[in-house]
């Protein structure tokens, strides 16, 4: 447990030896639904008992969070018979007697307002790119961005500052012991600002630059002009190094407080000793875990209704970015936002169009109407390609912030991919959601796709500082559905040639199967969920990125949903310029990868 507790960092629910012992119920407030997941004790081990799903209530006529958490909840004590919440609704914790009430309480969520922010800084290169990976960390809406290239005066800045009507000024720049000057100006002109404003309308400053000017920055603005002021790490404490950890922790603490002033959030935030933190927080919180415990690097996608959430942990390293107008459904129109083209949703499909208002019709009734889901196959793919564009576009967008990763080209080697939101992790059939994740990042090597039906990872991610003990248990009781082992190809040849031949001879069998796989066409191999076999294969005109240029492999692998997946389509691959035979393309693609036959 020790492992855990140090990737918490201390925290003191551990520390001090006071782990959360007995029933745990997770909330997590989504745009679209909030999810209730109940972990129990059941003969000695935590569990994941149950869990609980309603629409989320923050909209008329409700307006209040806790509607959508009582019928979550009470899902869930219709399926265990264990009492959760008392005659008024209210939480019963602690624990007072057997199925009755709980011993801890966590919440996350995403749904709501996002908070509206200012950042500002100096060199738009150095201290402004680390402070927009910062915010990229929340549910920020970033309404400006002031530095030393803004062509604007002053008085036009603070007419700026006054318009955003920002929740929170973002201020970064500086190296320690550098100059101090620029950043000076900068804080005169937000002074100004935050001054014109009406008390209950200035922001909080969330001051994560130069640490020589705290205290002189905390004067100015909390003495001179009364606003909430914090002071975090500096996020470029020199030019070569990055330091975010402070940034986002302070972020995650102001989504909080922030979320006390929406209907519902305080009474929910009080049953908890942590109160309500972003679901991408404690989602990149699980993806490090996992990475810990299994000392892999790891890929998290949460691909959620109003926001698209990327966690990393690569060569030790943790990266966590929300594309927060990147969604299927509130952020939909994020696929839209400059000159749409049609085409990179249309090449997906395995059908034409009757004309290019068809594709935009569906991707702004999904805008407009977030919960429908497809009735029809057509429209099935149509949510898919969304679905490939939008993490395409997130990956591009986040791995731009990873060190010594190139902007384009392939993804880094990552041992597994975790995913989460309903598209992807509760798909009509899980060959859709490999698919979807092969062809949107086109990973080399050797990957597993894991997914996350339940909603599990936010939830161990906030239950981790209070009962570690539960995180570890519950993972290795199977938290996540194993998709299966993915081996793909780099190089070209020239469709149709064989490009792979193999044997795959699980543990305890007789004979091993033989076969040969084609290039441009993936294949899956049965092997039965969790069955270890060895895989032997020669390959021809292509290689397996694990480490020089071999022709002959073996690998232990291991049965998923999907068994072994042999992606044998190159990196990179381009589609033909012919329509039919794009079509025809997807249609192999989806057969093999779903084995039903399309109409």
């Amino acid at each position: 447990m020790s492992l855990l507790s140090n990737l918490l960092g201390g925290t003191e629910e551990v520390t001090k030896g006071s782990e959360v012992s007995g029933a745990i119920l997770s909330v997590d407030v989504g745009s679209v639904y909030t999810r209730a997941i109940l972990l129990d004790v059941v003969d000695g081990m935590y569990r994941f008992v149950a869990r609980g799903e309603a629409p989320t209530t923050d909209i008329p006529p409700w307006n209040n969070v806790l509607e959508g958490v009582g019928r979550a909840v009470r899902d869930i004590t219709t399926a265990t018979g264990r009492q959760i919440l008392d005659d008024e609704g209210e939480l019963i914790i602690p624990e007072s007697a057997a199925f009755l009430g709980v011993s801890c309480f966590t919440a996350t969520a995403s749904a709501g307002k996002p908070v509206r922010a200012v950042l500002v800084g100096l060199m738009p290169d150095v201290s402004l790119s680390s402070g927009k990976r910062a915010a990229e960390s929340s549910y920020l809406l970033l309404t400006d961005t002031f530095s030393l290239a803004d062509r604007r005066s002053p008085e036009q800045q603070i007419e700026a500052l006054m318009r955003a009507r920002p929740d929170l000024i973002l201020i970064v720049g500086g190296t320690d012991g550098g100059a101090v000057q620029s950043i000076r100006k900068q804080i005169d002109t937000i002074a100004m600002a935050c001054d014109l404003m009406e008390r209950d309308r200035r922001p909080t400053i969330l001051y994560a630059g130069n640490r020589d000017l705290h205290g002189e920055i905390e004067t100015r603005l909390v003495d001179d002009v009364g606003v909430n002021f914090i002071a975090a790490d500096n996020v470029r404490p020199t030019l070569e190094s990055e330091q975010l950890n402070s940034a986002q922790t302070y972020l995650a603490a102001l989504y909080h407080r922030q979320k006390l002033h929406s209907g519902g959030f305080a009474d929910m935030g009080s049953w908890s000793k942590g109160g309500i933190y972003p679901t991408a927080h404690s989602f990149s919180r699980a993806v490090h875990i996992l990475s810990e415990l299994d000392e892999q690097d790891i890929l998290g996608i949460d691909l959620g209704s109003a926001s698209t959430t990327v966690a990393a942990c690569l060569k030790g390293t943790n990266y966590l970015n929300v594309m927060g107008s990147l969604g299927m459904g509130h952020g939909a129109r994020g696929l839209l936002a400059s000159k749409p083209k049609i085409e990179s949703l249309t090449r997906w499909l395995t059908y034409e169009p009757d004309s290019a208002d068809d594709v935009l019709d569906y991707v702004w009734n999904k805008w407009l109407f977030p919960q429908i889901v497809p009735a029809t196959k057509n429209s099935l793919e149509m949510e898919m390609a969304m679905a490939r564009e939008i993490i395409r576009n997130a990956a591009l967008s986040a791995r731009s912030g990873w060190r010594g990763v190139q902007p384009r080209g392939p993804l880094p080697a990552f041992d597994t991919i975790l995913l989460t939101g309903s598209t992807l992790a509760q798909p009509p059939h899980y060959g859709w959601s490999a698919l979807v994740v092969l062809d949107a990042l086109l990973p080399l090597g050797i990957t597993r796709i894991v997914a996350d039906p339940y909603g599990l990872a936010a939830a161990l991610g906030g239950v981790a500082p209070f009962s570690p003990r539960a995180v570890v248990q519950v993972l290795d009781t199977g938290a996540f559905v194993d998709l299966g082992t993915v081996i793909s190809v780099s190089g070209r040849a020239r469709r149709g040639d064989v490009v792979i031949r193999g044997k795959l001879k699980p543990v305890g069998a007789n004979q091993a199967e033989v076969f040969e796989v084609q290039y441009g066409s993936i294949v899956r191999l049965p092997l039965e969920y969790g069955v270890q076999a060895e895989l032997s294969l020669q390959t021809h005109h292509v290689d397996i990125d694990v480490g020089g240029r071999r022709r002959s492999h073996k690998f232990k692998v291991a049965g998923g949903e999907l068994g072994v997946i042999l992606d044998a389509r190159g990196r990179p691959w381009r589609f033909p310029r012919d329509a039919e035979q794009r079509h025809e393309m997807n249609r192999e693609w989806q057969r093999s990868m779903t084995q039903e036959e399309l109409e």
